[in-house]
């Protein structure tokens, strides 16, 4: 198996850590338009026993090889993307992960899914990968499963300089994998006219705001998210999901899942607030390296199993993240997200 990453940032890099030593992997080749970026790739992967099947290469030579690859990573920035998938067709590449936001607007998602639908012999994948991890697979299975939470659910999430595009579109993945929704519709929202710095350079911007957001499944809804991702707060904060006779509370800094629930047998009316509750429950949430799930990604690929959504599938996550940046008042259609 001999897999590109393409773009040797820090994503790039966490990749790299993730899937270097994996015994099927032959060759590893990491590209990267700076030289610097090359040199930090090979620091870090170093002391890796795979780093004897991997090379580092300018975006220019890579260009100019004759080599071909199975499975790449596009980890480079959001500008380009259709490009560069191009090129990586070009080597003959097969299975292809692109990094989350599939691009800068709604045009160019609409763009680079039309590319795959056209050429089907390439798989195309998007990196949301939170739905991943162990803990929040097993809390979409506790809120579908315990009584406690039969019927409408209310989520808050409230939060500091996460960026919309950076991580945002994570939490809306999320919201829509938890609910196993199909749409949402979003009921007000806010974007804060103070932009949040990119440490990808100052090409790049972030944004925060609020948004009421409802969920559907069959035109069915499940419920309803207030969002809060501030432009202008440090805060790292937490999830508050409140179902009928149920609370979870999340903290994902402190690594703490805490339940709330009614007694599964109360007979009590719903007007009898905090009545027949038992105990809170604490249990320990963990957030895995994220090289890590691109390795569990990898594997599972290799044995016909697909993890991660392809690029269409991702559409509707990326119509809810840019309906939301469209209430912005300094940028209209383009957001220089990545």
């Amino acid at each position: 198996m001999k897999v590109i990453i393409l773009g040797s940032g820090r994503m790039g890099i966490r990749h790299a850590q993730g899937i270097i030593d994996m015994p099927q992997l032959t060759h590893l080749c990491m590209v990267d338009k700076f030289e610097q970026g090359l040199q930090n790739a090979r620091e870090a992967l170093k002391n890796n026993s795979g780093f004897a099947n991997t090379t580092f290469l300018t975006l220019t030579d890579f260009i100019s090889s004759d080599q071909t690859f199975d499975i790449a990573i596009l980890a480079a920035t959001s500008q380009n993307r259709l490009d560069n998938c191009r090129l990586l067709m070009e080597k003959g590449v097969k299975h292809l992960l692109v990094e989350k936001p599939l691009g800068q607007s709604m045009k160019e998602v609409q763009e680079l899914v039309q590319f795959f639908e056209n050429n089907k012999q390439v798989k195309a994948y998007v990196n949301l990968n939170m739905r991943l991890y162990d803990s929040f697979i097993r809390l979409k299975n506790d809120l579908h499963t315990l009584p406690q939470f039969a019927g409408q659910k209310t989520i808050t999430v409230n939060t500091g300089t996460i960026g919309i595009g950076a991580n945002g579109i994570h939490y809306l993945d999320l919201l829509y994998f938890l609910f196993d929704a199909d749409e949402s519709v979003i009921k007000a929202s806010e974007i804060d006219a103070q932009l949040v710095p990119s440490a990808r350079g100052t090409e790049f911007t972030d944004f925060g705001g609020w948004a009421m957001i409802d969920f559907y499944k069959n035109k069915e809804k499940l419920g309803n998210v207030f969002l809060s991702i501030s432009a202008r707060s440090t805060v790292f904060g937490g999830w508050d999901i409140v179902g009928p006779h149920g609370r979870i509370t999340l903290n994902e800094i402190q690594q703490k899942r805490i339940d709330i629930l009614r007694k599964a047998d109360s007979t009590m009316p719903i007007n009898r607030y905090a009545a027949d509750y038992q105990d809170p429950i604490e249990q320990k949430i963990e957030s895995p390296f994220l090289g890590e799930l691109t390795r569990i990604w990898l594997d599972n690929l290799q044995q016909g199993k697909e993890l991660l959504p392809q690029l269409k599938e991702s559409i509707k996550v990326h119509e809810l993240m840019f309906n939301w940046l469209s209430a912005s008042k300094t940028h209209k259609d383009l957001f220089p997200i990545t």
